[in-house]
């Protein structure tokens, strides 16, 4: 029974998620995998240490990594641009009118989407609506356009991203 715990604890030490601690990035102690999506609000201690057991023992955090998901990017940073590029496409004339006003269901899905934590999704939602004659130069702005701008507006503002 020793020998388990031994090499349990050695596990979780040496585990990828413990080593990632101290990375840069919008990552939480525990790293990326599917741990970091299920407890990304939450950077204590006790739910980051849950984090870390769960990218290794439940779905592990190198097959993450390996394919791009659950929060695992080339760069470190979570990405969720191609399904907010998608949603965008899907609905973009409904955004372009509630960012023009500055509030509505769809844009602030979409500012959730781009990776903004909850609390700041009203702040973001402003900045859309402030900058609705950048974001929107004409009539024919594409979604690409559009998210290649929004990207530009949101680089500035880290501190709104999760």
């Amino acid at each position: 029974m020793k020998k388990l715990i031994a090499i349990a604890v050695s596990t979780l030490v040496l585990s990828p998620a413990f080593l990632m601690a101290g990375t840069h990035g919008n990552h939480t102690m525990a790293g990326c995998g599917l741990g970091y999506m299920v407890t990304r609000d939450d950077n204590s201690k006790g739910m980051q240490i849950l984090s870390g057991t769960t990218n290794n023992a439940v779905f592990p955090q190198t097959s993450a990594i390996t394919t791009g998901t659950s929060g695992c990017t080339e760069d470190g940073a979570y990405k969720v641009v191609k399904a907010a590029q998608a949603y965008a496409e899907v609905n973009m004339d409904t955004l372009r009118h509630e960012m023009a006003n500055g509030q509505g269901e769809f844009v602030t899905t979409f500012a959730s989407m781009l990776g903004v934590r909850d609390q700041n999704v009203p702040a973001v939602v402003s900045v859309f609506q402030q900058n609705y004659s950048v974001i929107f130069p004409t009539e024919t702005t594409t979604p690409a356009d559009m998210m290649e701008t929004v990207t530009r507006l949101l680089a500035v503002r880290q501190n709104l991203l999760s």
